[in-house]
């Protein structure tokens, strides 16, 4: 009994999804032009026979033909989900669906024999035909195996289909979560990493100076706030990141004084641009612990900017003291740039470290120009 009521409840559920106005429009639609094509070819064998008198006869024969089948659908669907016809199920599928022949078909021919000689008694008082009912059912039945076995295959076809658009799919949503899990991860690495490094030169600077420790960490709060401000946000404008940047410069220049000075050249069309959040700050940190910390003269940190052909260029200049050492991968900051801008960009994204007349070293990075929708580019 609890078998029987859940094949029911399956078809029942078959019938509500299917029927939208969207795929009731589709089916008939597919009925009526089925329906048209085999009543010509009915008409046609019926003046061949002679059967001069036929008019409204064949449309009916046809058409309940059609309804009947079209009725008894839903079931055939819901058993062909319910049945895999993968290479591990083939025979049990098909013996399954042989013997759902049985039932499926008596139960089409019983509607549509209801149809018939319901509109032949409406209209003209007598029945479809004189048969026998048994004669009638065993001349229907061999003749349904060929709309049954197209049918099937129909179906069969359009699940395979609809599966494999649920795992493309499915896979690109996975594909997604595991890049933005990645990125998650890199950005991760970076906030500890600069808040470790601030830490520390807040400790070296308390007791020598505290008013300016107190700058620091006034400054380091803005950062955090923009930190936080923009967990949840990809991408910020290149003006907002760099009016974000200007509190690590800040904390910068308070703790290594004359040492360092620093030059900005940002052209205008740039601060539009979306750019990843927080990727100017790992980039600049490695400026100055490179350019800057390593020497007791005065060094300049150089930031540009521009916008030529859809993408946009960032370069940062600093001295260079430690060539041998960390030419290659220049901390972890630039090696998680790298991979951030992979995920996010693919092939589009481009950074480069060029060393310029052995003294100075240029980080560019060249990123496709995005913006805003709303805002002018």
């Amino acid at each position: 009994m609890n078998n029987e009521l859940s094949y029911l409840t399956g078809v029942l559920c078959v019938y509500k999804r299917w029927c939208t106005w969207q795929r009731i429009f589709y089916l008939v639609v597919i009925c009526s032009l089925s329906g048209l094509m085999i009543v010509q070819t009915e008409i046609a064998d019926g003046l061949i026979r002679g059967e001069v008198g036929l008019t409204w006869q064949p449309w009916v024969a046809t058409y309940s033909s059609v309804i009947s089948f079209t009725i008894v659908s839903p079931f055939l669907i819901y058993c062909c989900e319910l049945w895999p016809f993968g290479k591990a199920h083939v025979f049990k599928t098909t013996i399954k669906l042989a013997l759902l022949y049985i039932p499926t078909t008596l139960c089409f021919i019983t509607v549509m024999l209801i149809l018939r000689n319901s509109i032949h008694l409406v209209i003209d008082g007598t029945l479809f035909d004189s048969w026998n009912l048994i004669d009638r059912y065993i001349y229907e039945f061999p003749k349904a195996i060929a709309i049954y076995l197209i049918f099937i295959f129909i179906t069969y076809t359009k699940i395979n289909y609809d599966n494999s658009q649920k795992e493309q799919l499915n896979a690109a949503n996975l594909q997604n979560e595991l890049q933005t899990i990645r990125m998650q991860t890199l950005r991760s690495q970076l906030q500890p990493h600069f808040l470790f490094n601030t830490l520390n030169l807040i400790s070296s600077t308390v007791y020598q100076d505290a008013d300016k420790a107190d700058s620091i960490i006034t400054r380091l709060g803005d950062l955090l706030r923009y930190s936080l401000a923009t967990e949840q946000k990809p991408f910020v404008t290149f003006k907002e990141e760099l009016q974000a940047m200007q509190s690590y410069l800040e904390i910068s220049q308070l703790r290594f004084g004359e040492r360092m000075a620093l030059e900005i050249a940002v052209e205008p069309a740039s601060e539009l641009v979306l750019i990843p959040t927080m990727l100017m700050q790992p980039l600049l940190e490695n400026a100055v612990k490179y350019g800057i910390e390593p020497s007791d003269e005065t060094s300049k940190i150089t930031l540009a900017s521009t916008v030529t052909n859809g993408l946009l260029e960032i370069k940062i200049t600093n001295p260079w003291y430690q060539q041998t050492q960390q030419q290659e991968s220049f901390g972890i900051g630039l090696q998680n740039t790298k991979n951030r801008l992979k995920l996010l960009y693919q092939e589009q994204a481009t950074v480069t470290l060029d060393s310029n007349y052995n003294d100075q070293v240029t980080l560019s990075i060249i990123l496709p120009a995005q913006y805003l929708e709303h805002s002018n580019e």
